[in-house]
């Protein structure tokens, strides 16, 4: 046996906490008045220790010269100050998650963490982005732009740099179309598959029941295209009436997936209900008479009272919210009986969109989609302009495309005809 002993021993206050978990692995926590707590993991006690006294050095320090810290260093003030915005409410916590998680899996290992700040140059940070070019996708790449973007910004803006401290001013990003991870190209249910789809998903057993629980839903999400996360959270309260006496649904949550803070909660993951992450996501979408029948059905099939928040819709039988697994399964379910390919939930909302876009008759069509998307027009337009079968570009209806959509047309094109050649 280790001489490491397991157990807990008591230590000053503010020098952390130091044990060893179920599994074997050594944990040290710490926790220091305005600062979130963190938590480090090791195989032996002395790395766990090792890693503890960095942060806490760190931390205690704050007459450092912050400009002749390597970077790494300098990472974890950043991301103190991430984490105090998520405290005051200023970013969501998803945003952080997502900041911290680009640091930690694409940029905490790479040699460009030991340079100091005072060091950087943009050639330093333009070929670490290069190196990530035969790696990941376009999106990946970006976020980690971003990374060092928003850091160098923060310690400008924090007086840690000089003025003239600017090394991101010669970088650049990729095209998507140089990447070696491509961008997925979006899903679209097939129109010769729908009314089986709908027929499959809102289907009974002998007794009437239904056949599967989440299916309504799914068929709610076909005729409105919301989000996953803001079909999780469609509210009672939600559903109104216009002036005219015409129903719609007004959505202004959502359920992000976010890390677990709190080691009190034995998970690594836990879901929080939100406010959408950009504002024109709160929007009001209209309902046809087929999304109206697929609420009347949930409202008489989901009797069980929702423990999260009782105008909530949705609800597993236990009474919790359903997880955005509960619906992909839900929805693999159907598509195998309906003997179709796998598709992920989100193409149901491309779907939507796709068949709104095809009613479309000029500009104004087009922006009240996006409208109800809760997106940009010209996402709308980027995202759902492809090439048929014949490789011929479609833009909805017989509108003239706006300029930028012939430049997009035309990157495309040009691109096609470079593979070709």
């Amino acid at each position: 046996m280790s001489n490491e002993t397991a157990c807990v021993t008591r230590r000053t206050k503010g020098d952390g906490t130091i044990f060893q978990n179920k599994k074997g692995r050594w944990i040290a926590r710490y926790k220091r008045k305005g600062f979130p707590p963190k938590e480090f993991s090791g195989k032996t006690r002395a790395e766990a220790q090792a890693k503890m006294d960095e942060y806490k050095f760190l931390v205690l320090s704050g007459n450092l010269v912050n400009h002749l810290l390597p970077l790494e260093e300098y990472a974890v003030k950043f991301l103190n100050y991430k984490s105090k915005q998520v405290k005051r409410g200023t970013i969501k916590q998803a945003t952080y998650d997502r900041i911290e998680d680009t640091y930690e899996n694409q940029i905490h290992d790479n040699p460009i963490v030991k340079i100091l700040m005072c060091n950087l140059t943009g050639k330093d940070i333009q070929d670490f982005i290069d190196d990530l070019q035969d790696k990941y996708s376009y999106s990946t790449i970006k976020k980690c732009y971003e990374f060092f973007s928003a850091l160098i910004t923060y310690g400008l803006d924090d007086g840690d740099f000089p003025k003239d401290y600017n090394p991101m001013k010669t970088v650049e990003l990729p095209s998507e179309d140089s990447v070696a991870v491509k961008t997925k190209e979006i899903e679209i249910l097939p129109t010769e598959d729908l009314e089986l789809f709908k027929k499959i998903a809102l289907s009974r057993n002998s007794a009437g029941k239904l056949n599967y629980r989440f299916g309504p839903a799914l068929v709610f999400a076909l005729n409105t295209g919301v989000r996953e996360g803001e079909l999780i959270t469609i509210s009672k309260n939600g559903i109104m009436v216009d002036k005219n006496n015409h129903p719609y649904l007004h959505i202004s949550e959502t359920i992000s997936r976010v890390k677990n803070r709190d080691p009190k909660i034995n998970r690594k993951y836990v879901h929080i209900v939100t406010p959408p992450k950009y504002p024109r996501s709160v929007r009001n979408i209209p309902l046809n008479p087929e999304a109206l029948h697929c609420l009347k059905i949930m409202d008489m099939t989901y009797t069980e009272r929702n423990l999260v928040r009782s105008d909530f819709i949705l609800t597993t039988d236990t009474g919790n919210l359903p997880t955005a697994r509960h619906m992909q399964d839900t929805f693999d379910r159907i598509l195998k009986v309906c003997n179709m390919q796998h598709y992920g939930t989100h193409s149901l909302r491309h779907t939507f969109a796709t068949k709104l876009l095809e009613k479309t008759k000029n500009l104004r069509d087009i922006k009240t989609v996006a409208a109800i998307m809760g997106d940009d027009y010209k996402v709308i337009i980027k995202t759902y302009l492809h090439p048929d079968e014949d490789n011929k570009y479609h833009c909805p209806s017989t509108i003239l495309p706006p300029y930028e959509v012939i430049l997009f047309v035309l990157k495309r094109f040009l691109t096609e005809l470079s593979k070709k050649n």
